[in-house]
């Protein structure tokens, strides 16, 4: 797996720590093409409308999150070495993803894109993902269960669902490591890792991509 570039620039409910500051997340995560992105932001800001006072969310912070690390109160840059060499062993291959619908999650907080399907490519790839973590002892969440999904607004509360006329898709070929700054609308990149098309397929059979626990 090769990095494409390092440069510097969701999961559990965080908890207050003794400074009144919300700690951040560090996750991996695909993020749509611009064009996408841009779509999904203008179909989220119409959809707003007479609905809720909350905005749609920045079409260039629009995320699938893959796997969520762990909670920092700062940026934790002591652990990027060890999670870039770890990540860099992992060979896989570029991932379609394909949201035709929409769903409210986060008790019903926040409204996603969905996808109908289940999406083994990217099942297999979280899993890949976990294991490794795992057996470089890096931390990562528990993870109970895995609903892909992209939060066009966040806390809008019990809204209408997003129509979604034509599905929203694209190959991911690249994945990142991001730290998302709390309640700052900003993310922080600190790894980004292409896809590789020689890679060996995923698995297909159920019992392979059965996300281990």
């Amino acid at each position: 797996m090769s990095q494409s570039s390092l440069p510097f620039g969701e999961a559990r409910v965080p908890s207050e720590n003794a400074a009144g500051l919300q700690p951040s997340k560090l996750f991996f995560g695909l993020k749509p093409t611009s064009s996408l992105s841009f779509r999904m932001n203008r179909a989220a800001a119409r959809h707003s409308l007479d609905r809720t006072r909350r905005p749609a969310y920045p079409p260039h912070l629009l995320h699938m999150t893959l796997l969520c690390m762990e909670e920092f109160r700062a940026p934790p840059r002591h652990l990027i070495p060890a999670i870039q060499k770890a990540i860099g062993e992992i060979g896989a291959r570029p991932i379609p993803i394909a949201l035709d619908g929409s769903n409210l999650f986060g008790r019903k907080r926040h409204l996603v894109l969905t996808s109908s399907t289940v999406n083994r490519e990217l099942r297999g790839f979280v899993r890949i993902l976990r294991n490794t973590l795992s057996r470089h002892n890096l931390p990562r969440f528990p993870l109970t269960s895995f609903e892909p999904h992209v939060t066009v607004i966040y806390d809008c509360g019990h809204i209408d669902l997003l129509p979604v006329p034509q599905p929203y898709a694209w190959t991911a070929g690249e994945f990142l490591l991001i730290y998302s700054h709390y309640g700052e609308s900003r993310h922080e990149e600190f790894g980004r890792w292409r896809f590789d098309p020689a890679a060996p397929p995923y698995p297909s059979s159920p019992e392979q991509l059965r996300l281990m626990i």
